[in-house]
This record gives C-alpha cells, sequence and structure tokens, in this order.
C-alpha cells in the first residue's frame, strides 16, 4: 500500500478522491455512518465500509474523501478510549510541511 497522509479537517479540501488517514473522536455513530471530531477539532463525516466496528472513542479510518468532503471509509482501527489529540494534530502538520520524509511526494 501506498504511504497515505495524516490529515485533519481543514486539509480535507486538498486531498479530495484521494487516500488519506484521519484520527479522530467518535462523536455520533448511525448505521451507515459517523461523525468524528478531528486532529483540528473540525467534525468530518464518515461514510462507514462493510466491516466497520468503533469499539472505542477514538478511531484512526484510511478511507477516500469524496466530493462533499466525507470520507468513505476503507478500514479503519480502534485506538482505545486515550488519545493525545495535541500530539496527533502536531503529526499532521508536520507530515503536511515535510512530506519527503514520510515516503510521500512532496
Amino acid at each position: 500500500m501506498d504511504p497515505t497522509p495524516r490529515v485533519n479537517s481543514a486539509l480535507l479540501a486538498n486531498f479530495s478522491g484521494k487516500t488519506v488517514r484521519i484520527t479522530g473522536k467518535v462523536i455520533s455513530l448511525a448505521e451507515d455512518s459517523a461523525v468524528i471530531e478531528a486532529s483540528d477539532a473540525g467534525q468530518v463525516t464518515i461514510r462507514l465500509g462493510p466491516e466497520a466496528s468503533y469499539a472505542d472513542q477514538y478511531v484512526e479510518i484510511i478511507g477516500k474523501v469524496v466530493g462533499d468532503l466525507t470520507v468513505q471509509e476503507l478500514s479503519s482501527v480502534n485506538l482505545g478510549d486515550n488519545i493525545d489529540m495535541d500530539l496527533v494534530e502536531q503529526t499532521v502538520q508536520l507530515m503536511q510541511g515535510h512530506p519527503q520524509l514520510f515516503g510521500m511526494d512532496a
């Protein structure tokens, strides 16, 4: 799998049609969608994949950014109930500022 950039809610528009990673706190969960609070405190709608199982308060989603700045989940990982979202945001900013360090094109 190619490297996927880590993003927050504000960066989604820059990645329309591309696969990304986004970490967030689950705010609401429905049958076919979820809303997460991303590392920049913005809310993002996730279209759940067929095997989605959000069992923890925090999740990381790999998904494709679709036209309305929603993320179509391809896979996800439960991350537990205690994540330092400030550190997640710092990581997002570091990866955006220095993509070559993470195997991505500048």
